[in-house]
């Protein structure tokens, strides 16, 4: 109110020196005809008044005064009814073009003056920013303001309208009320902020649009009919209003369109008809399309015709660029949490689909925009100090599916994976967690079923399981002899690598260097083999299968070596202890009884018996079991073979009722084991020597000898109040726990480590193992005064907490050496040579083409460690005074 105020008071300043053009009732602009005096000689002369009517001019005149004091407006603002004579002297000046126009303009002014005097301070409103929420209630306000000023504007002019006569008259009155109605228009658009008002506009339709998908919404009904039926409707909204009062045209026809674009990028997506299709995993992106086309358009274009006041349909490219932005909206917060998607595949297909079906619309752009978002939320989400390497792993493994979905070329999983693969390249164990995932094993719920979850990914082991051996060509890089080669896609990287079958595997064996990975995969397998119980060794050779199709296959030798000596120890053993072997074997009695008497298919029946027997094994008992009718399998009638006596299974039993097995390894082709020597309890020395003179006996000139460390053994321990069996435990645990049962132990005293290791004879880190061990089991325990160990009879023992010792690394239990241990086992010969090249060819720094490092990597191939363990060996001949230290050189001293 002030602001109008003030604004008035200028006014008037202004006017008192430039005073403003208005209407006034018009005077003749000469001197009036009032006649001529009497001829001077005729007497008592008077003046000579025409007897004609007065002119055209003169009449205008007279009209223009009539009409313009009863279109004049009051400052109560009432009117009154229009007479004959206002209806005649507005017929007059409609007559005349000239007139008619500047009669308009008039009242104009008239209808400005009031208007500013009046109904403006009405509006003062929007002389400031409108909040969101109060959008709807100005919009009304102003038009019931608006509304009562266009009645006493339009109403004086209407009561004219009704006393005119005649076809012209009628036509040249509406060409006037147009007139004054533009203007009208004109004012009020000039009046009120142009751009504030199309804000306000567009946020009252918004806020109707949202609230009208709301109450239509019917998503039980669209899911049932896989189409999108609810509809959105303007009934409520003033539209009509807007354009009588001036508020519509194209300020409010732009004012829809943001409107609608705001609606489309959020309400019109979010809602539950169009949420991700986690059951059918399907797309939602053609509902989306279908009702942006059969409800969302005729609604808008029903509005824009309201609006502007003509019929108004959209152009042929119309529809096609609205759909693409509301699928544009979906496919962008679909790709804002693209990482959760990938996350949450295969169940997220639905979403995904969604994403792809805008790829091919925009191109290079939006595959720019996915590889841009998927990489940002990799580095904030995943690539932190928390993540673990399995974690990295499986995420990689679901964005390779989730990616390949998206472009089966590979090109946009190159760039969007490329923070991963770099982290997975750089991590120490990402190799180890691989190579231990192939050979891992996963339950029924596809679960990790290995005690040390956190090396195993359970996601490559599901992989390994379902990938398959056949067109194993095409698992290979570039064929040069094939004829059906295509040029590769024009957007990839210069280092991508196109194949016909990229599956997960192969994106998983090309994170490394060949060489490297065989070599670590090598190990693993050997440790597994040490450790498997199953005799047909199937999930290791299809593993090694498996690499063969992939890799060079000269380079996995040593695995088929290994794998040639595991079958060949499970042959020997069937020659020594025929028995052994052929108790395992279900009977065909035991077939017999299984099989029930309305039949049973043979696949059923095996089913029963596959833990027990191997099909060939399976199908020679059935022949003698079953009889085959069709594709059933009926059981015989008549007397079986009977199953072996216990007597003679205890025959296959070498010494003192232990059940021993042995492996014959090629010491060449495995990794390096341990060769740790101890005592072992005296039943497996006595069994082991019976073994040797039986493998004597059956294999020639050939000999055993015994590696401790990598025998596994099973113990029972009775104890007063309970009973303790741990089964396949490394030797020399065995031995130190039988120590305490032995003769040489005294309850009251017990063990020091340095006891253990003198009367085994065992290296202190195995017995330190050991005792740790048994101390978890809670078998024995340390005395607090002397630091002796005891046996723990009773768990009801009063006992303080042991005191911390060192513990070995995980994979101390293993049978093969660690790199660590080979490292060190092997430092000596690395400080020799270390010695002699400094000596030599003079001082270097550890790193570069010529440091160290990499001249131990050429010239001693059992070297295949980095610069830390360089730095590592020279601090230790640095102690020692072999060589000295010169900023970042070393020199031989």
């Amino acid at each position: 109110m002030a602001t109008l105020a003030t604004t008035a008071r200028r006014h008037d300043v202004f006017a008192s020196i430039f005073p403003t053009e208005h209407f006034t009732t018009p005077t003749p602009e000469a001197t009036p005809d009032i006649g001529s005096l009497a001829s001077p000689g005729r007497p008592f002369g008077g003046f000579n008044l025409p007897q004609s009517l007065p002119g055209d001019a003169t009449q205008a005149d007279r009209a223009w005064s009539t009409i313009t004091r009863y279109l004049a407006l009051n400052a109560d603002g009432q009117t009154r009814r229009a007479g004959r004579q206002d209806s005649q002297a507005l017929g007059v000046l409609l007559n005349q073009p000239a007139r008619t126009t500047l009669l308009a303009q008039w009242y104009l002014n008239e209808i400005s003056t009031h208007y500013r005097a009046y109904v403006l301070p009405d509006l003062a409103s929007w002389q400031s920013p409108v909040p969101f929420s109060a959008a709807r209630s100005l919009i009304d306000d102003t038009i019931q303001v608006l509304q009562r000023a266009l009645e006493l504007y339009v109403a004086p002019i209407s009561s004219l309208r009704t006393q005119l006569q005649g076809r012209d008259l009628e036509s040249a009155f509406d060409a006037w009320s147009s007139q004054i109605r533009a203007g009208w228009h004109t004012l009020i658009l000039h009046s009120i902020p142009r751009q504030r008002l199309e804000k306000t506009l567009a946020s009252a339709l918004y806020q109707h649009m949202r609230d009208s998908l709301v109450r239509n919404s019917k998503p039980d009904r669209c899911s049932a009919t896989s189409r999108c039926l609810c509809r959105l409707s303007f009934a409520g909204f003033p539209l009509e209003d807007l354009h009588r009062l001036g508020l519509g045209g194209n300020v409010a026809e732009r004012a829809l369109a943001i409107a609608s674009n705001r609606l489309l990028d959020g309400p019109a997506i979010e809602r539950r008809c169009l949420q991700v299709d986690w059951a059918a995993k399907e797309s939602v992106v053609p509902k989306l399309r279908h009702w942006v086309k059969d409800h969302f358009a005729p609604s808008v274009q029903d509005a824009i015709s309201v609006l502007t006041g003509s019929a108004y349909v959209f152009s042929e490219g119309d529809i096609p660029r609205i759909t693409s932005t509301a699928v544009a909206s979906i496919v962008r917060k679909r790709t804002a949490a693209l990482f959760d998607y990938v996350k949450l595949w295969p169940h997220s297909t639905g979403a995904l689909l969604d994403i792809k079906s805008h790829l091919t619309d925009r191109g290079a752009a939006q595959k720019a925009t996915i590889c841009a978002a998927m990489t940002t939320q990799i580095q904030e989400r995943l690539l932190h100090a928390g993540a673990s390497t399995v974690e990295v792993l499986s995420i990689y493994v679901n964005m390779i599916h989730a990616f390949r979905l998206l472009d089966a070329r590979g090109v946009l999983l190159e760039k969007a994976a490329a923070p991963i693969r770099i982290y997975l390249r750089g991590s120490d164990d990402t190799v180890s967690i691989i190579a231990a995932s192939f050979l891992a094993e996963v339950d029924d719920g596809g679960q990790n079923a290995e005690i040390i979850s956190d090396k195993v990914c359970s996601d490559i082991t599901r992989e390994v399981l379902t990938s398959s051996l056949e067109d194993v060509k095409d698992h290979k890089g570039s064929d040069w002899d094939d004829m059906n080669w295509v040029l590769e896609p024009i957007d990839a990287g210069p280092n991508h690598k196109f194949t016909k079958s990229e599956d997960v595997l192969s994106y998983i064996l090309g994170l490394f260097d060949q060489e490297d990975f065989i070599k670590e995969v090598t190990t693993v397998l050997a440790q597994h083999l040490l450790q498997g119980a199953d005799p047909e060794f199937a999930r290791e050779t299809r593993l090694v299968e498996l690499f063969k199709s992939r890799f060079d296959p000269s380079k996995l030798q040593a695995a088929e070596v290994m794998l040639k000596d595991m079958r060949d120890s499970i042959m020997l053993e069937k020659r020594i202890f025929p028995e052994k072997y052929r108790a395992a074997v279900s009977s065909p009695r035991e077939l017999q009884a299984a099989i029930p008497l309305d039949g049973i298919t043979i696949n059923a029946l095996y089913g029963m018996f596959a833990a027990q027997m191997s099909q060939p094994e399976f199908l020679a008992t059935v022949k003698l079991a079953a009889n085959h009718r069709g594709d059933l399998l009926y059981p015989k009638r008549g007397r079986l073979p009977s199953a072996p006596s216990p007597a003679k299974l205890a025959e296959v039993r070498p010494v003192n009722g232990i059940d021993t097995s042995i492996r014959i390894l090629s010491s060449f082709f495995w990794p390096q084991l341990r060769s740790n020597t101890f005592v072992m309890p005296g039943k497996i020395e006595t069994a082991t020597k019976k073994m040797s003179e039986l493998f004597a006996r059956h294999s020639g000139q050939r000999t055993l000898d015994w590696h401790d460390a990598l025998a596994k053994i099973s113990v029972r321990l009775e104890l007063e109040d309970r009973t303790v069996e741990e089964e396949d435990i490394p030797a020399w645990r065995g031995s130190v726990v039988d120590l305490f049962g032995g003769s040489t132990y005294d309850a009251d005293i017990g063990f020091t480590i340095p006891d253990l290791e003198l009367q085994l004879n065992m290296d202190p880190e195995l017995v330190l193992d050991a005792v740790q061990y048994w101390l978890s089991r809670r078998v024995i325990y340390q005395q607090p005064s002397s630091g002796h160990y005891l046996v723990l009879e009773r768990l009801d023992l009063d006992i303080a907490p042991p005191a911390p010792i060192a513990v070995l690394e995980p994979d101390a239990a293993s049978g093969l050496k660690s790199q660590d241990a080979m490292f060190k086992e092997n430092a000596p010969m690395f400080e020799t040579f270390i010695a002699n090249m400094l000596q030599n060819g003079g001082a270097k720094e550890v790193g570069g083409f010529m440091g160290i490092t990499n001249m131990l990597k050429m010239v001693l191939p059992t070297f295949t460690y980095g610069e830390e363990e360089v730095e590592w060996l020279l601090g230790e001949m640095e102690g020692k005074g072999m060589v000295a230290r010169d900023g970042g050189m070393w020199a031989a001293k």
